[in-house]
């Protein structure tokens, strides 16, 4: 039978229960305790003094104070050893309470005895400090009641306290190093930005004082030229006319004019009919023949352009990062030509020179070569890397130059409106060709791009969702609205997608409303091959080769013809061979008799930009598209995959050896909508119409799907050849089997062939 320990001898020291007292001890210390309590109660309530002296002493102070006082005399009265043995505890707990009465010293009700000695009382003001938001000790209050929470712990427990603070102080040395230098690097960079930002806003100020120094100029110059006029006015007075007539032309000038004998004259005061001024000149009559004439829109209707100001200091920077990175790989080059953009910045960087292994000249000097192109444009990862750009491309060499050509984008890009391409010289002279001027945008140094669509004589535009095809589109429209009129100029438009083109609903420009259903597109180009037909006849009867020559010599003008199709895919899904059948002829012969075309598509694919279209169409743009099959469809070379979006784009046609990069030209939606709203309210002359239907003669023809001219084509064959067969048909008018069968049909109906 194991032996029983009594209460208090055991290894570990009694528990507060087990020191507890049983029977009556413990009914009397309850008795002594509610005494105590009742009679500091009646102090409390009897006496004002005591009152006020203990709401301000501690105040709500009071809660945690007298707990831990009442925990500690239950402690030292039932269980002392307790109270000795765990003193660090007590000491932690006595922390806590003052630590507990400063944070109440912080604040304060709006009145009554603590509105001034706060909820922690004076007490709490010794240890916290003032009150929270209302005085000015806060600081130091702080500092104590830190001081506390870091003391305590390290005075009682060393040991563990000294580690823990002295990891915890070199963390934070640290970071207060680490602080420090990034926030040097932030002031540096903030300096080099502001100094930037100064240095165009000194160059803002500057050029802004050109221009009101050229306006002031100007303006006193013309102030001059009025004073000038003023006083060389000549007052005309009263003409007293003989009733026989007998007054000459020089008595009335004589008598019509009073010369001041002070001014003089530039042409001595001499009559009008010797030296006439140009004041005297009578008024021309209007050129041109009588009623309603087309006018253009000003160009004021599109937006201002922004201002480009590129940073010099971050080119050169990024200039040396491409040096150095090169560099590091051990490629030698040298940026000697930066080009800035709107979007893209163009580095020319020129290759150095290498030591050739083991060769020496004459001299005994040692042979150099050039740095090869190839171990630049392979290092092509590493420089997207040292700039911190996806976007690079990579040119060589740059047209015209012996440099490599390296486009990167700028750290501040800038949109190309309209507006800014319409107002260059380069689009000036486009336009006084006479031809079609189309603005297309900026070049990677922010010099214009401007073509004429009359020359070039087609072009094909892909790209993309969202790359800026469309933007586009609308920018040659407009560029078309403000340049030509209606008798210079007819369109017709093919939106399957029924929300790009169908805004210009309505302006006299259009053959026919916007064309929105692809059943209908078919039926549309046919009728333009018709009329390209028509035309070919009328410049065959005057003996001309183009419409140029025949515009020049016919009375009747002949407008340019533009086909516009924004979404070529869709058409050819529902009608391939025809649409491609009918665009070809049109690309083939359509240049001369001035119809041109402007193709579109977001998928340039084989199917859809076929080779038979693709050798017709010379200048194709490209816009940024997911992978390189696709540019090498549009383009035939690699590149269109490496672009931006948002108007970045690569243009290839005749002028150009290589494909060239631009930003493409903005015009928004307001500025088509005003331009549109100009020509539907224009009252002008009546236009010629263009009919695109089909005549009596064609209806045979058009039956089968032919023009008359394929018909006419297989009743040759079928007159040279009895034994005509589906496949010869399918060979030389290039149909299908369907198709051919048909026709044979036909041809043994009307009597060319001998029933099978």
């Amino acid at each position: 039978m194991a032996a029983t320990v009594p209460k208090g001898q055991s290894g570990s020291p009694p528990s507060f229960t087990d020191a507890l007292p049983s029977g009556p001890w413990l009914f009397i210390d309850a008795l002594v305790v509610a005494a105590v309590a009742i009679v500091a109660a009646a102090f409390f309530y009897i006496s004002p003094d005591v009152r006020e002296w203990t709401w301000q002493a501690l105040g709500y102070g009071w809660a945690p104070v007298g707990l831990w006082v009442i925990a500690a005399v239950f402690t030292l009265r039932y269980a002392p050893r307790s109270l000795f043995r765990y003193w660090r505890r007590w000491a932690v707990a006595a922390a806590a309470v003052a630590l507990s009465i400063g944070v109440l010293s912080y604040f304060s009700p709006s009145d009554g005895l603590l509105e001034e000695a706060t909820m922690g009382g004076l007490w709490g003001i010794a240890v916290g400090g003032p009150r929270l938001f209302i005085d000015d000790g806060l600081p130091l209050g702080l500092a104590k009641m830190l001081a506390i929470v870091a003391l305590v712990p390290l005075a009682l427990y060393p040991r563990a306290a000294g580690p823990l603070y002295s990891r915890g102080l070199a963390r934070a040395w640290r970071w207060l190093v680490l602080a420090a230098v990034y926030t040097y690097l932030g002031i540096r960079r903030a300096a080099s930005a502001f100094d930037g930002v100064m240095d165009r806003a000194k160059e803002g100020r500057a050029r802004r004082q050109e221009i009101r120094a050229q306006r002031r100029a100007e303006q006193a110059e013309a102030e001059a030229v009025r004073n000038q006029i003023e006083e060389r006015t000549i007052v005309a007075q009263p003409i007293e006319i003989e009733p026989d007539g007998s007054n000459t032309i020089a008595d009335i000038w004589n008598n019509a004019t009073a010369p001041d004998p002070e001014i003089e004259y530039d042409n001595g005061y001499a009559p009008p009919w010797e030296s006439a001024p140009s004041t005297f000149a009578p008024p021309a009559p209007p050129a041109g023949p009588t009623g309603p004439v087309w006018r253009l829109p000003s160009v004021e209707t599109l937006a201002p352009p922004e201002s480009m100001e590129a940073s010099q200091e971050a080119l050169r920077e990024m200039g040396k990062k491409v040096e150095e990175a090169l560099a590091d790989q051990g490629v030698r080059v040298e940026v000697t030509d930066i080009k800035a953009g709107p979007r893209v910045v163009q580095f020319g960087l020129s290759p150095g020179w290498v030591a050739k292994r083991g060769g020496e000249n004459k001299e005994g000097g040692q042979e150099r070569s050039r740095v090869k192109v190839q171990s630049i444009t392979s290092r092509e990862k590493d420089l997207a890397l040292a700039l911190m750009t996806p976007y690079l491309r990579v040119e060589a060499p740059i047209p015209g130059t012996a440099l490599v050509g390296l486009e990167v984008p700028v750290p501040t890009p800038t949109k190309v409106h309209l507006r800014a391409v319409l107002e260059t010289g380069e689009f000036r002279k486009t336009a006084s060709k006479g031809g079609l001027p189309i603005a297309m945008g900026q070049d990677t140094g922010g010099a214009p791009v401007a073509l004429d669509l009359a020359s070039l004589p087609h072009m094909l535009i892909a790209g993309a969702t969202g790359s800026g095809k469309s933007v586009q589109i609308n920018s040659i429209i407009a560029s078309f609205l403000l340049t030509k009129t209606p008798e210079q100029l007819r369109l017709l438009m093919v939106d399957p997608k029924r929300v790009e083109l169908t805004p210009f609903n309505g302006i006299p420009h259009l053959v026919q409303p916007v064309i929105v259903e692809a059943e209908e597109v078919t039926d549309a180009l046919k009728g333009l091959n018709r009329e390209m037909i028509r035309r070919y006849k009328q410049m065959e009867e005057l003996g001309v080769r183009n419409i140029e020559a025949y515009n020049g010599r016919s009375g009747e003008k002949m407008p340019f013809l533009v086909l516009i199709v924004d979404e070529l895919a869709d058409l050819m899904m529902v009608a391939g061979f025809e649409v491609e059948q009918n665009l070809v002829r049109l690309a083939q012969l359509g240049r001369a008799a001035g119809i041109h075309l402007l193709l579109a598509t977001q998928r340039p694919s084989v199917n859809v930009v076929t080779g038979l279209l693709k050798a017709n169409v010379p200048a194709r743009c490209a816009f940024a598209v997911s992978g390189q099959v696709d540019s090498r469809v549009i383009l035939d070379s690699a590149g269109a995959e490496k672009l931006m979006g948002k108007g970045d784009a690569l243009i290839l046609h005749k002028e150009s050896p290589k494909a060239q990069r631009m930003q493409g030209a903005l015009v928004y939606d307001e500025e088509v909508e005003a331009l549109v709203k100009f020509w539907q309210e224009q009252e002008g002359p009546p236009v010629a119409p263009i009919n695109l239907l089909a005549s009596e003669d064609d209806e045979e023809a058009e039956a089968l799907g032919l023009d008359a001219s394929q018909m006419d084509q297989a009743r040759d064959l079928a007159a040279r050849n009895p034994n005509l067969s589906v496949s010869i048909l399918q060979r030389r008018l290039k149909v299908g089997g369907n198709r051919a069968e048909e026709i044979l049909e036909e041809l043994e109906e009307e009597g060319y062939l001998t029933p099978r």
